[in-house]
């Protein structure tokens, strides 16, 4: 087990914490338009910092105490923070069937748009049920086919999307895998967009949880998961489609999110629910029938209610400190909500410890200048950091005249018109008594001189 664990990031939408990285345009018909979204899906700061590595369980949880569940593997994940309050075989690889759908839905909302059109071909519609039972050219939006995917399932549906956005089902397969090694889902391989049996397309409890986590910040999804009832409309076929996760119907908070099965994955199962600001994602794979999958799920959220809640201990925008400017004092905010998940009435004391820098330039609004590093008061114990933004444009303040810099010339100018005025002075006095000098009284004058005193 490791420490207390402390998930910093945002909590509200996908789109709401990617504030820099540039999305490319994959919103296009053909493969070749899409070629390099494979690279990478899911932008880093859309993950909500879900990287590989160990399980990050809370502090202090006892296995022992754990439910006991006919499902061969299970994990229990606080939502918003990715802490982890239950797992069993978190990690064994096994067949996701339809919650494969998950990760088409969420691809077709990153790459498309929900009022494009498209279009049914032969692969699509020869899939087996569930469908919606299309034929060949009819066309309908990418809304209503996910409402198909995600309500009953439809396996149509899915091929569809994937021959839109990805060229075809084995690039858009190739796809679904980058954007899971993208979340940290590194045990997952799938193969088709649908969870249709193949030898090859697995996957593990604790990789469909931050599939599922990550679709679920995504607005959109999470209104069609949590949708009970749709009304397909179709050229062939029309139907009012409930809604196959039977937990929406039967657990008290259930919000949503997908079903499976084929006879080689049996019963899985992604359901969330939402108690008092608290919400729980379980994901149950390989159960025999669809009431005990549904029993253990519900075991599970009421283990993690009954002992564990998610924290906020810092909102979004929290004033940190200040930077001083050119418009007075400037406030700076962290940039993330901080969260943690507690035991049940056990929260956090958490101390906070700010370093900024001085900036001595301007800086745009939401410019980082700083970070925010958390310690448990309790225990010392460093559990994270968020960062630390300017909250409004920022001014520096005007520099200080470098007054050293500008005597020293002013004082030697100023020496050097002295020097220049002195000398032209003496220059002119030794003119003038060279002058007196030479100058002689001429005879003739002397008498003029003498006649003119003589008649005042």
């Amino acid at each position: 087990m490791t420490s207390r664990f402390l998930r910093l990031g945002c909590v509200g939408l996908v789109a709401a914490v990617a504030l820099s990285v540039p999305q490319p345009d994959l919103r296009a018909d053909t493969a070749t338009s899409v070629s390099a979204a494979t690279e990478s899906l899911i932008p880093r700061e859309d993950v909500l910092n879900l990287e590989p590595g160990p399980i990050p369980y809370v502090e202090g949880e006892n296995p022992e105490r754990w439910p006991s569940i006919l499902s061969q593997a299970a994990v229990v994940m606080d939502m918003d923070t990715g802490a982890v309050v239950y797992a069993k075989a978190p990690d064994a690889l096994h067949y996701p069937a339809s919650i494969t759908k998950i990760m088409t839905a969420l691809l077709a909302l990153r790459l498309g748009h929900l009022n494009d059109v498209l279009t049914a071909s032969a692969d699509a519609v020869r899939q087996p049920p569930d469908k919606l039972y299309m034929r060949v050219g009819e066309k309908a939006t990418l809304k209503d086919l996910l409402y198909g995917l995600l309500v009953d399932s439809a396996n149509d549906a899915a091929v569809e999307i994937a021959e839109r956005y990805g060229g075809s089902v084995s690039h858009f397969a190739e796809m679904m895998n980058q954007a899971a090694r993208d979340l940290g889902a590194t045990h997952t391989h799938f193969v088709n967009p649908s969870g249709l049996p193949d030898p090859h397309h697995v996957t593990t409890a604790y990789d469909m949880a931050l599939i599922a986590r990550a679709a679920m910040q995504i607005p959109e999804f999470r209104a069609m998961v949590d949708t009970r009832s749709f009304e397909w409309k179709g050229t062939a076929w029309q139907a009012n489609l409930t809604n196959l996760n039977r937990m929406l119907f039967t657990y008290p908070g259930a919000i949503g999110v997908k079903t499976g099965f084929t006879s080689v994955a049996h019963e899985t199962l992604v359901v969330a629910a939402t108690r008092g600001g608290t919400t729980f994602l379980a994901v149950l794979m390989d159960c025999p029938t669809d009431a005990e999958i549904r029993d253990d799920a519900t075991n599970l959220l009421n283990y993690a209610f009954a002992h564990y809640a998610t924290q906020r201990i810092l909102p979004e925008g929290h004033r940190a400190g200040v930077l001083t400017g050119k418009e007075g004092e400037d406030p700076v905010v962290t940039a993330e909500p901080v969260l943690a998940t507690v035991p049940l009435g056990h929260p956090l004391d958490v101390v906070e410890r700010v370093s900024l820098r001085a900036p001595d330039e301007p800086l745009a609004k939401g410019t980082r200048v700083g970070e925010m590093t958390l310690v448990d008061a309790a225990t010392n114990e460093r559990l994270g950091s968020v960062p630390l933004v300017v909250a409004r444009p920022y001014e520096p303040e005007p520099k200080p005249i470098a007054w050293p810099r500008l005597v020293a010339p002013a004082g030697a100018a100023l020496a050097l018109l002295a020097a220049a005025a002195l000398h032209f002075q003496r220059r002119r006095r030794s003119r003038l008594a060279r002058r007196a000098r030479v100058v002689r009284v001429q005879p003739w004058q002397e008498s003029w001189q003498n006649a003119r005193r003589n008649r005042r």
